[in-house]
């Protein structure tokens, strides 16, 4: 009941957030303009629930799991045991993430169908089933984008700071505030080349039909390609840092 609750009441906090962005979206747009960055006022809207839907789809917080068990020497029973701590991490992460990602997928269908039905939205159930293929690679690419962080937890003993300011980092250049083409064409492309916009922007586009043909292969690649990037980069950490590991005790 516990953390029925806790997910419970996460959900309601992030009501408000979305509500102030509705209220600035109804402001900008209470100027008559037709189009800002290309979006309607329509569109913007629909951008921006989805986008909380799928920002909350992949928030994380085992990373401070991984800091506290290297900061306390618990990694040492995983070291003496046949059991490797990568497989183990996900496993967890996976098994806590199943519940809430099945209700917030619900919660994102839901928002589509009005999307479609009530704002006339180009929303299709081939862009939706593309939209939760997207989704699955990129919850398991942003669990290896903090696994990788985690590894900083080997050279410094408070990282909490690190890990909640990359959070939010994370949470601007992935789109989860805004869509990262209104940054202006500089920031996209230097954005373009890095993880973060295929995490929630891309299958948010996706989801309102703005990507297809080569644009939506190309995204899947960069996703796959920086699962490959980030998979050899934690290795090579992981291995550094236990190199570097002390524990002792019980």
């Amino acid at each position: 009941m516990e953390y029925r609750t806790d997910f419970a009441l996460s959900l309601l906090s992030g009501i408000f957030p979305v509500g102030v962005q509705l209220f600035l979206w109804n402001a900008v747009y209470g100027s008559s303009q037709e189009s800002v960055y290309g979006y309607t006022k329509l569109e913007v809207i629909g951008y921006t629930l989805l986008a909380a839907l799928f920002a909350k789809m992949m928030a994380t917080g085992f990373e401070y799991e991984i800091s506290k068990d290297i900061k306390d020497g618990q990694l040492s029973k995983f070291i003496v045991q046949p059991i490797r701590y990568g497989p183990y991490r996900l496993s967890r992460f996976l098994g806590e993430k199943g519940p809430q990602l099945i209700v917030l997928a619900v919660l994102a269908g839901i928002a589509c169908v009005l999307l479609r039905n009530y704002a006339g939205l180009d929303i299709t159930g081939t862009g939706l089933l593309l939209c939760a293929a997207a989704l699955i690679v990129s919850v398991l690419l942003n669990f290896l984008i903090y696994y990788c962080l985690s590894t900083v937890s080997f050279w410094l003993l408070e990282v909490w700071g690190i890990f909640y300011t990359f959070a939010l980092i994370s949470l601007l250049a992935s789109g989860g505030v805004f869509p990262i083409d209104m940054f202006g064409p500089v920031v996209q492309q230097a954005l373009g080349v890095l993880p973060f916009p295929y995490l929630v922007f891309f299958p948010v586009h996706i989801a309102l039909g703005r990507v297809d043909g080569d644009a939506l292969l190309q995204g899947f690649g960069v996703q796959f390609a920086w699962i490959a990037v980030l998979i050899a980069l934690t290795g090579a950490l992981w291995r550094a840092g236990l190199r570097k590991y002390e524990s002792a005790g019980g």
